[in-house]
């Protein structure tokens, strides 16, 4: 085989090559960013609990039963007696914890049971993934949309737990030499195409949710619990983080106050406008 022939094959193989990087870059990009579809509801026949039942999903924060015990535990110093019922998922994002709503209860991390018990109530904590990956303002405000209007179907009372303050500008404590040097490349690069290069976006991912629903007449049918109550600047409240990203134990604590705090006003609030619609 002459030298020519040997270039021209070297030269096929790097070209056929190069086309299966792209091909597959643009297929986990365009999977990565592109918006959920809109997904049927489906019959929920079940009957309502005479019981107070609060549900939440979200990501990690939510996953293992994290916050169960500790708000059902201070709904009842409250005086309610209640059941609490929780699904969450290790790293979702904003997408997938509106996507798990719809999965099969064979699915791991369907969510499709917290709709089936038709809770009073239902907490949604997402948005850490969101931001940490740089996914842009409009993924996330759009997923929680998605949420709020599948639970306001189902007439659930969604209680949204805001952007929750983290380390966005650390850098996650597995990560060393190269392994950081492209993390922060990916996030730099993603926040120039999302966030005009900011990579602390927590409060511009609240602005434009809050925007939105606000444009779709649906704030008056939420709560908003307000991550500031909670930790307004994560560099000033090192007892609240186990890590960068997760809640230590106080940090869970004082987040579930906050939360029941809303709860029980929001409960209060409906008991009320129950008693006046019946006189």
């Amino acid at each position: 085989m002459g030298k020519a022939t040997k270039r021209k094959k070297i030269k096929f193989i790097l070209i056929k090559l190069l086309s299966v990087m792209i091909v597959v870059c643009g297929w986990y990009l365009i999977d990565r960013f592109s918006l959920s579809k809109v997904f049927p509801y489906y019959p929920v026949t079940a009957d309502k609990d005479s019981t107070l039942t609060i549900g939440i999903i979200g990501d990690s924060w939510v996953e293992g039963e994290k916050l169960d015990s500790i708000i059902h535990r201070f709904l009842l110093a409250a005086n309610f007696n209640n059941k609490t019922i929780s699904s969450g998922q290790r790293e979702a994002k904003s997408k997938s914890v509106y996507q798990n709503l719809f999965k099969g209860n064979h699915d791991p991390y369907s969510s499709k049971f917290i709709i089936e018990t038709r809770p009073d109530c239902c907490i949604v904590i997402a948005g850490v993934n969101d931001a940490s990956g740089q996914m842009g303002a409009n993924f996330y405000s759009y997923h929680i949309k998605q949420i709020i209007k599948t639970l306001l179907h189902y007439g659930i009372k969604p209680l949204i737990v805001s952007l929750p303050e983290f380390g966005i500008e650390e850098t996650p404590a597995n990560m060393n030499g190269l392994v950081e040097f492209f993390w922060k490349l990916r996030n730099k690069t993603f926040a120039n195409f999302n966030n005009h290069g900011e990579i602390d976006n927590i409060k511009t991912y609240r602005k434009d949710l809050l925007n939105e629903l606000v444009s779709e007449s649906l704030k008056d049918s939420v709560v908003i619990v307000d991550f500031d109550s909670v930790c307004i600047d994560y560099a000033g409240c090192p007892q609240l983080y186990a890590d960068r990203g997760h809640l230590s134990k106080y940090g869970k604590e004082k987040l579930c106050q906050v939360i029941t705090a809303a709860l029980v006003n929001t409960i209060t609030a409906q008991k009320q406008s129950a008693v006046i619609s019946l006189q």
